[in-house]
């Protein structure tokens, strides 16, 4: 279940929805590369496992009773064996999936963030899943965002005062007005991207706060 930090909050409306297929590509990818292994590690065990039975039963008798025996042994244990390799597969498949969607999910999210930083606007930041991996990625990532806003109030004040004191002056030299204008333009600009975050959302499996919760 992902963590939602204080001040956070999602739609009440929007219902709670796990999409654990989130970069489709990279997931399946590793999700059949792991099932494939699983097909050959069952593969190797079935054919041991049956020439094992070949052997033990070559020391059986010739009658036709025994024969018929050995046959249906023979296609109860190949059933079996491939059910056995289908299962396998199958959880191994499941599981890449599931351990993939702990990395995409974090990918996914700083994707999203930067394409919001890249738009002059700063995301409503959230914490990781208790499941997730890359925490202390995620954890660099969110320091370089705090850095970067940082940054951005400095300059912001750096030109805030050179408008000032460019004013100051404006009496003596008034061609500096277009680049009084400019400077306030842009302080203005910096300004307006650290006082709101985004409005949206991580679109990634955010679900919204109890009733009543504290």
């Amino acid at each position: 279940m992902a963590e939602v930090p204080a001040g956070t909050e999602a739609p009440a409306t929007e219902p709670f929805r796990r999409h654990y297929l989130l970069d489709r590509g990279f997931q399946l990818k590793y999700a059949a590369v792991m099932a494939l292994a699983g097909l050959a590690v069952a593969a190797v065990f079935g054919l041991w496992v049956h020439q094992a039975h070949a052997q033990a039963t070559a020391l059986l008798g010739a009658d036709a009773d025994t024969r018929a025996l050995v046959e249906r042994s023979d296609r109860v244990l190949l059933v079996v064996l491939g059910g056995t390799a289908l299962l396998l597969a199958a959880a191994l498949g499941l599981l890449g999936v599931v351990i993939t969607h702990r990395v995409a999910g974090p990918v996914f999210v700083m994707g999203h963030y930067l394409k919001i930083i890249s738009e002059g606007r700063y995301p409503r930041m959230r914490t990781l899943r208790r499941s997730d991996e890359l925490r202390g990625f995620f954890g660099t990532f969110l320091e370089a965002v705090d850095a970067l806003k940082k940054r951005e109030r400095r300059h912001a004040e750096v030109l805030e005062d050179a408008a000032q004191r460019m004013r100051a002056a404006l009496g003596r030299s008034p061609e500096l007005m277009p680049a009084i204008e400019a400077l306030e333009a842009a302080a203005r600009e910096r300004r307006l991207s650290l006082a709101s975050d985004s409005p949206e959302l991580t679109p990634i499996a955010v679900p919204a706060p109890k009733q009543g919760a504290a």
